[in-house]
């Protein structure tokens, strides 16, 4: 069976992205997939600070426990919000403890969401997990904020919905 790590790549509170990822994690298993949220809120991962993960992996026990357990995995999917239009420095900081052997050919997919359905943020992250190595998939799922979340509540769409299970499909 599949495996895939679900990365909630927000860690600020009241943040919309836990409905997300626990959306994916049930249409994943759905589709037969063993997937796993891991939410970086539960890494205690202070700013990078060590050599480049290119040339020396990281030591800092947090990010050696974030590796292995993205390691473990057949695949990944990486769920960010956009921040000024980007990914929020946790998550690009989470990444930065990743040497590129962690991403190295694994298929990877992104799912973004913002009220400009995370345009910037997605490929920004897609420019940092291709100069990984990862094996992105084509499909990416965008969710807008006004529509997808009415009254706060994540409701997807028959679009995005169609979205996630294009993307599920090229990581299984």
């Amino acid at each position: 069976m599949t495996s895939i790590a679900i990365v909630l790549g927000s860690v600020r509170p009241g943040r919309w992205g836990e409905q997300v990822a626990n959306w994916i994690q049930a249409r994943a298993q759905a589709a037969g997939l063993d997937a796993a949220v891991v939410d970086l809120k539960e890494f205690d991962l202070p700013i990078f600070a060590e050599e480049p993960p290119s040339m020396v992996v990281p030591t800092q026990p947090e990010g050696v426990r974030l590796r292995e357990t993205l390691e473990a995995r057949d695949g990944l999917i990486f769920v960010t919000p956009e921040y000024n239009q980007s990914v929020p420095g946790g998550l690009k900081n989470a990444i930065d403890y990743l040497p590129p052997s962690t991403l190295k050919d694994k298929p990877v997919g992104i799912v973004g969401y913002s009220w400009h359905d995370a345009v910037a943020a997605r490929a920004h992250l897609r420019q940092i997990l291709s100069g990984m190595g990862a094996a992105l998939a084509q499909e990416d799922v965008a969710i807008n904020l006004g529509s997808e979340f009415p009254e706060g509540t994540f409701t997807p769409s028959e679009q995005v919905d169609a979205q996630l299970r294009a993307l599920l499909d090229a990581l299984a």
